[in-house]
């Protein structure tokens, strides 16, 4: 399996799980990891976009609250 796939199928799997919790979603992402250590690579990396998209959302709101101070007084 390629990376590129790999991280795909993770990537998917990833969504699932955090768009739906449940246990089988979670024994698929836990029977996949199993499957080939590549595929644990692969989930890191599809966190590690996620985490990284997540913060390049964050940044812009927290930059304009330190610009424009503490709403609370």
């Amino acid at each position: 399996m390629c990376t590129e796939t790999a991280v795909d199928t993770a990537w998917a799997l990833f969504c699932q799980l955090h768009d739906a919790p449940s246990r089988d979603h979670a024994d698929q992402l836990i029977h996949w990891l199993g499957e080939d250590p590549r595929h644990v690579r692969a989930f890191d990396e599809a966190l590690t976009l996620w985490a990284l998209a997540g913060a390049a959302m964050v940044k812009p709101v927290l930059e304009e609250v330190r610009r424009s101070g503490p709403d609370l007084q």
